[in-house]
């Protein structure tokens, strides 16, 4: 059970680092129409122009390489906690959702990006209750 763990979260964080890159890379293709069409309607910008769905994309592509950042840093603190066992690693991984999660999901309720948040509670599970099960696979 504890190598599953070990490898659900590795693809977590291998998943966030696809992610970004394909939003960096990708976010100005069609293929995000319905994405773009539904984060404008949220904000009242459905019948906006070009001008503002390009910005849109570009904020969107910004955020992309923090994403892929993100997954890589989450994949080496998975290793290195599964590997050494130091519990502040487990700790910082925590508080690092915690700092996440909250600020997330009020942004996204006052905006009334609903469909963010149960995302982001899926997310946020599907992260926090594998790490709380994992093991070292040595004592410190």
């Amino acid at each position: 059970m504890q190598a599953w763990l070990y490898l659900w979260l590795l693809s977590i964080g291998g998943g966030h680092v696809v992610l970004g890159v394909a939003l960096a890379l990708g976010a100005q293709s069609s293929l995000l129409t319905p994405y773009f069409d539904n984060l404008l309607s949220q904000f009242g910008l459905q019948n906006a122009g070009a001008e503002t769905r390009v910005l849109a994309q570009t904020l969107i592509q910004l955020f992309g390489p923090t994403v892929a950042s993100w997954g890589l840093l989450f994949c080496c603190l998975i290793y290195l906690y599964r590997r050494h066992g130091e519990a502040l690693i487990k700790l910082a991984v925590f508080a690092a959702l915690l700092l996440w999660l909250p600020l997330d999901c009020l942004i996204s309720a006052a905006h009334g990006l609903y469909w963010h948040l149960y995302l982001n509670f899926a997310a946020g599970l599907l992260i926090a209750l594998p790490l709380a099960l994992l093991k070292p696979q040595q004592a410190p």
